[in-house]
């Protein structure tokens, strides 16, 4: 049991919208927002133009108790009855955890347990984990548990076996991410750790953090209205980065194209997109994730020199659909009109 948290990963988070292109169509003005959603087009009257829119190793035993999915993933598979009474544990281990009360955290373990580290170090027996523990907490002071299940299985009569990570920060931000394999025995009603082995984790690499976002690959096109805005997302070689272009229609007639790059940053761990348009604009965003939504925080410069920022939120419906948004718009430091929920849905290839 490691006397120590370290390491950095961050859990989570994509899309960004980019640029706005304006033109006008006889007597009006069109804005075409293109990007992330993939793109939404407002008309505006030209005397608006001026507005242009522009774990502590044993923290791994209590992954198993987790039992989050992701919105965007496949429905959970109803589990057991002994599997429900471990993952119901989660809330009090949790709190345990993160209140630095070792002796309650050492309930949670038979009085034989075994605990076998990162290292290969090897702790026996309840009463040694918790003076662990203790220790622990006292060397790091403050620090927090996340976690994720992966997998409970029986393994025989009263004994199950657990499988998956967490990840500890530590009281100046760092994080250390184990993998862990947890056997359950169930004694005099409850169900305890009699062994708990973890092991480290390699470091996540950009691939695997844009792994959230394969819904994405495919072609895109908005719902409805007078113009055909079209994206299509491909992974590029090496599955490190995804690539976006995207064409602005009227009719047979192209008005505007652009290319997005998406990316993970690790010096600021999260997601990041670039974008560029065929007129000369650019733009960049960066991204955090809540369940199925992704906020998208943006800056972009016109081929004018213009500045715009927006916060735009894109939402996973199902593999087929999505749908975007954008608030807290600026043009040149001028708050903007909000762009409403516009629906998305993927081009079905023969």
């Amino acid at each position: 049991m490691a006397k120590r948290v370290a390491g950095a990963r961050w859990d989570q988070g994509p899309i960004s919208s980019a640029t706005e292109k304006v033109r006008f169509f006889g007597e009006k003005l069109a804005v075409y927002t293109t990007g992330t959603s993939p793109f939404h087009i407002t008309l505006i009257s030209p005397s608006e133009r001026r507005m242009k829119n522009k774990p502590i190793a044993i923290a791994g035993l209590i992954c198993v108790l987790a039992a989050a999915a992701l919105a965007a993933e496949t429905p959970e598979k109803p589990t057991s009855p002994e599997a429900a009474a471990i993952t119901k544990q989660i809330p009090d281990y949790v709190k345990a955890y993160n209140s630095g009360d070792a002796k309650a955290l050492a309930q949670y373990f038979s009085d034989d347990a075994e605990y076998t580290d990162e290292n290969g170090e090897v702790t026996d027996g309840r009463s040694d984990i918790q003076q662990l523990l203790t220790d622990t907490f006292s060397e790091n002071k403050g620090a927090t548990l996340d976690m994720q299940a992966d997998a409970v299985r029986p393994l025989g009569t009263d004994v199950f076996q657990a499988r998956g990570q967490t990840t500890v920060t530590s009281p100046d931000g760092q994080k250390r991410s184990s993998g862990y394999t947890a056997i359950y025995t169930k004694k005099d009603g409850k169900w305890l750790i009699s062994s708990l082995i973890e092991s480290p984790m390699a470091d996540p690499t950009p691939g695997n953090e844009l792994s959230q976002l394969a819904w994405m690959i495919g072609t895109w096109k908005d719902r409805g209205g007078d113009y055909s805005v079209e994206t299509k997302a491909d992974w590029a070689r090496g599955n490190n980065f995804i690539t976006r272009n995207f064409k602005v229609s009227e009719g047979d007639d192209v008005i505007l194209e652009g290319w997005q790059i998406i990316g993970w940053d690790p010096i600021q761990k999260r997601i990041r997109s670039w974008i560029f348009d065929s007129d000369g604009g650019y733009g960049q965003g960066t991204w955090s994730r809540d369940g199925n939504r992704w906020l998208v925080k943006e800056t972009r410069v016109e081929p004018d020199g213009d500045e715009s920022s927006s916060e735009q939120t894109l939402t996973y419906v199902d593999p087929d659909h999505c749908t975007y948004e954008a608030a807290n718009r600026t043009h040149n430091g001028d708050p903007q009109p909000n762009i409403a929920k516009v629906d998305i849905d993927r081009v079905k290839t023969p």
